[in-house]
C-alpha cells in the first residue's frame, strides 16, 4: 500500500490496482504546481469525503477523478453537492471496497469556534477514515482537534494529521494525536500557520518516534 499527498488534505491511497482518494482538491495556494498533480491523477475506484467545506468535499476536483465508475463516501453535508452515486456515511460505519477495509471515525471541534458556541467543525457533522489494506492501516484524521474518541483508533502505520493551527490542531497537539493513535509514523497534512520547523520540533518535544514530510505530489510506500 502507497500513499501521495495531494496537498492541503488530500491524499491517495493504491492497493492492489485499486485507487482510493480522499478529499482530493486543487486549491489555489498550491500553484501550479500543485494543480499539475492533480490534473495527472487518473481517475480512482473510491472517494471519500471528511466534510461539506469546499477544500475537502471539491467536487469539482473529484468529478475529473470519477470514471471507472468510481463509488463517493463522505458525511451528509456532502450529499447535495455530490449528485447521483453517493453514499452517506456516518461515524463507526465499516465499509468494504475493493482491498480495503475502511472504518469511518468522528472528527470535531472541541474548542475551535467561528463564535461562541458555534465550533468550525461541530460534532457528528464530518469524519476521519482508518483504511487498512496488506495488513497495514492508514488513519486520516480529517478535520478535528484531539477528541476523546481517538484512544481507540490505533494502533495504525500512519497517521495524516492537520497542522494548521487554527481550524485543527497546532504542532504540539498533532505530535500528541500521533502517540494516542500509537501511529508508527506521523505525516503532517493540512498546514496553514504552522511550519515544519514547528512540527518538528513539537515531535521532538513528545517523542514521536517516526516523523515524515512529503512534497505536494510525493508518494511513499507504507512499511
Amino acid at each position: 500500500m502507497d500513499i501521495q499527498w495531494l496537498g492541503h488534505a488530500g491524499v491517495r491511497i493504491s492497493s492492489g490496482g485499486t485507487t482510493l482518494y480522499i478529499d482530493p482538491s486543487a486549491m489555489d495556494y498550491l500553484g501550479s504546481a500543485g494543480k499539475r498533480v492533480i490534473e495527472g491523477l487518473e481517475p480512482g475506484d473510491v472517494i471519500l469525503f471528511t466534510h461539506g467545506h469546499d477544500d475537502h468535499c471539491d467536487m469539482q476536483t473529484a468529478h475529473k477523478l470519477t470514471g471507472k465508475p468510481t463509488a463517493l463516501f463522505g458525511p451528509e453535508g456532502c450529499a447535495g453537492k455530490a449528485g447521483d452515486g453517493f453514499k452517506s456515511v456516518a461515524s463507526e460505519d465499516m465499509l468494504e471496497l475493493g482491498p480495503f477495509k475502511v472504518r469511518v471515525v468522528p472528527a470535531y471541534n472541541i474548542k475551535r469556534e467561528r463564535a461562541p458556541g458555534t465550533p468550525f467543525h461541530p460534532k457528528g457533522t464530518g469524519v476521519g477514515y482508518v483504511v487498512s489494506a496488506e495488513g497495514k492501516s492508514v488513519y486520516h484524521a480529517g478535520d478535528t482537534e484531539p477528541i476523546p474518541e481517538m484512544r481507540d483508533f490505533g494502533p495504525v502505520d500512519v497517521a495524516l494529521v492537520p497542522v494548521d493551527g487554527h481550524f485543527t490542531m497546532s504542532a504540539d497537539e498533532a505530535a500528541q494525536v500521533a502517540i494516542v493513535v500509537r501511529a508508527r509514523t506521523l505525516v503532517p497534512i493540512h498546514f496553514f500557520t504552522e511550519t515544519e520547523e514547528m512540527v518538528r520540533a513539537a515531535a521532538a518535544r513528545h517523542e514521536v518516534v517516526r516523523i515524515r514530510f512529503l512534497h505536494v505530489g510525493e508518494a511513499m510506500e507504507v512499511d
